[in-house]
Parts: structure tokens; sequence; C-alpha cells
């Protein structure tokens, strides 16, 4: 029975071999017909990966039988077999199977006794390496500066006597790697004005942004902030709060309302839907090319993000001070399709399992500003902060099948990304305050 088994895998390779003939030939007649050039149709992003057998101890060759298939039989080099229903001279069979057999014993595998052959990328493994190195790096020194961001204030540069107004922006770098990638950013801005102990004026905003990139692709995922503006003249208190959100550059809400502020203050919360469904689409990207049984299978595919997202939005406009909390949360999953170029054979099969959390949980970010010393001063404080958060968590893999009737079938695997990613239960990620001086 073993052995019915194992010629019945090396039929069938010698069978796709025999047909990759074909296949060139079709190709170089009509390349239009091949993925290659639909996939170059679709502005193809090439990650330039190479990919290798996950290495073995070689193990010593042993050439198969020359025998019938039908009747497991022996035949000569020159007599016709035939295989699922393909004739050919058994001499070229054996000697595809046997060149094939010897280069998988090289490497450790047999076509006796392995239904699975695992691929692995060198500078994929060293990217995620690398990656995973730097967040664990950046996590121990949690709250961090960050990068100084390009947000560049709310168009207040120029402050007339007796106001003052302040900007801070900061993003963390990108974590991932060259397949998926996220990066947080949060900002503040602040203006305040002193007219006299019962007249002043201030306007805090906070936000935050999550970035995502996708192959060689950036886009900012979803933008969600909140504004809260104060006027106080005698016993008169007045103020507005506006608040913002888009996702992919698609705005969603962006809303002005003025209010009265009485002796309790004025306080405004919302908890809306973003979005539902599928957030965004990869260009064609060339995953890389394999070999299985020394036959080239290339595979291109695309990469996306889907789920459910939600945006929190909580603003509180007092006599003496504001504060403005901005908060995305939600789901986030990857998804990949792909398929690989291996001309018409009915023989394969191909595809991508796997699952990769892209967002999930709480990131916000915290602004306030508060009058003190006789309503001189005016101070903020700035956070963002990181609840049950967890990114870029998972496993991705490509897979061709080669189907056997009645016996089963046999894969290449090509792990496209693994990676503990981010995990933060409670942490903050940025903190910081300063003081206007309103003279």
């Amino acid at each position: 029975m073993m052995r019915h088994n194992w010629l019945a895998v090396g039929f069938s390779v010698a069978l796709t071999l025999h047909s990759s003939a074909l296949f060139a030939q079709l190709k170089s007649e009509n390349p239009a017909q091949t993925g290659e050039a639909l996939a170059h149709d679709q502005n193809l992003v090439d990650l330039n990966l190479t990919w290798e057998l996950v290495p073995r101890a070689p193990i010593k060759f042993t050439p198969f039988d020359m025998v019938d298939p039908n009747t497991g039989k022996p035949v000569k080099p020159d007599d016709i077999i035939e295989v699922n229903g393909v004739k050919m001279k058994a001499g070229e069979f054996y000697r595809r199977l046997n060149e094939t057999e010897r280069w998988l014993n090289a490497h450790g595998y047999s076509l006796r006794t392995d239904t699975v052959f695992e691929y692995y990328s060198p500078e994929l493994e060293a990217q995620i390496a690398d990656s995973e190195r730097r967040l664990r790096e950046l996590e121990a020194k949690m709250p961090f500066g960050g990068e100084q961001g390009n947000d560049q204030g709310d168009g207040n540069d120029f402050a007339p006597a007796g106001c003052n107004s302040a900007s801070i922006s900061r993003q963390t770098e990108w974590y991932g790697n060259n397949l998926f990638g996220a990066r947080f950013a949060g900002y503040l801005y602040a203006y305040a004005c002193y007219n006299s102990s019962t007249s002043f004026s201030a306007r805090i905003t906070g936000g935050m942004r999550i970035l995502s990139r996708l192959a060689t692709t950036k886009k900012t995922l979803v933008n969600v902030r909140g504004q809260a503006n104060l006027t106080v003249s005698g016993n008169s208190a007045t103020g507005s709060y506006t608040i913002y959100a888009s996702v992919l550059d698609t705005v969603l809400v962006n809303r002005t309302v003025s209010v009265t502020i009485s002796s309790s203050g004025f306080r405004y919360t919302t908890d809306d839907r973003l979005w539902q469904g599928n957030l965004w689409t990869s260009p064609m990207i060339r995953f890389g090319t394999i070999y299985l049984y020394g036959f080239p299978i290339t595979f291109y595919g695309r990469v996306g993000v889907a789920g459910d997202l939600y945006g929190y939005l909580n603003i509180g406009i007092y006599r003496t001070y504001q504060y403005v909390q901005a908060a995305p949360y939600g789901t986030l999953s990857g998804w990949a399709e792909a398929y690989a170029d291996a001309g018409s054979l009915q023989v394969f099969q191909a595809g991508v399992r796997g699952s990769l959390n892209f967002l999930s949980g709480r990131i916000e970010t915290v602004a306030v500003g508060s009058f003190t010393n006789s309503y001189r001063q005016y101070d903020i404080q700035y956070a963002v902060n990181a609840i049950n958060f967890r990114a870029l968590d998972g496993n991705l893999s490509a897979f061709v099948r080669v189907n056997i009737p009645y016996i089963g079938s046999i894969e290449g695997t090509l792990p496209l990304y693994s990676w503990s990613g981010i995990n933060w239960p409670s942490t903050t990620v940025f903190y910081e305050t300063s003081s206007l001086s309103l003279r």
C-alpha cells in the first residue's frame, strides 16, 4: 500500500512536469494569458523576496523503479505509459521524477515520505525579527516622545496681546514589515486669551490618527478629533464644539455646534460607528516564487483590511477649563487573496490562509486646558493612551496543492507573515504638559 502511495504521488508529479512544457509554449505565444502580464496590468508591487525550502539534513538518493503506474509491471524507457489520461515515454517520465527526487533529497525531503514542503524567506524573517526587537525596545521606554508630527497648529501663528498658542504633535515609528504596517499619531492645538478677570477665552483641539501601510501604499486609516471653544464675558459664558471623523480620506462627520455654558458647564459625548466592511485593498502584489518538484510557481495577490470601527468623542466646556477625548476603537482584520501563475494545469489549487489582527481595542488622545493664576495662565495637558490594544499579530501563508485522485494531495506552503505584534493592555504612549502665559 505504501508503494502504491508514492507511485501515485510520483506519477502526478511527473504529469505536472510534463505539462509544464506545454504551459511554457502557451506563455510564449500569448503573454496576455499569464498571471505575470495580468499582474503588471494592475500596477504590480514586487516585494523582491527570495524563498527557500526550510532546511533539513540531506538524505540518501534512491531512484524510483521504472514500472507502469497502472499495472505495477516493469517497463522500458521507450515504452509509452499513461498517467491521469496523459501518454508519455516511461524514460522521460522517470528521468524528470528522479531528478526532482535527487534535488529534494539534497534538501532533506522526499516524494516517498513528504506531503507538505515548507518554504521561508530569509529577508522577511530578518525584517520581522528586527521589527519586533525595535518594538520591544520602544515599549520599555513608554511613555516616549516619539517623532515630531506634521501638524503645524490650526492657523493661529500670530497671537495678539494677552493671547498665546501652542501646538503639540507626536507620532510613533512604523510597526510591522514590508507587507503590513501601522503608526499612531496624536495632536493638540491650544489657544487662550486674557482681557480681564471677567473676560477671557480659550480653544483646545485634541485628535488621533492611525496610519496604515499595505505593501508600499500608505494611507491615513482613521482620523478623529474634537474641539472645545470657550468665551467668558462678565457673567456670560458661551462656547461651541466641533467633531470630525474620517476613514481613508472619506469624511464621515464634520459638525460645529454653539452652546450656552451654565454654572454646571456643558458636556457632549458621542459613540458612533465610523465604518463597517472592507476598508482597504492594496494593488496587486508579487509575493514570490517557489519551486515545487522543480516547477516554478509564482504567487500574486492582494491584501486588505476589513472590520468594524467606532469613534468615541467626549467634550467638556466649563468656565475655567475644557477637555477633549477622542478615541478610535474596534476591530480590524487583515485579509488576503492570491493566485498562482501555473497556467491552466488542472492538478493545481492555490490560495492564501491564515489570520491577521490589524487593530483590536482602543487608543485615545486626551487634551485638557485650564485657567490658573487669576486667568493669566493657561495650563495644557496632553496624553495618548492605549487600552487593551493589540495590532499586527497573526499569521498568513500562501499554498499550492497538487491533487491526487483517490490518494490525497501534496502541498507547498509559503509563509508570508508571522509576528507577535503589539500588545498594550493599559499603556500611556505619550504624555506632555505645558503652560501658556497670558500677558
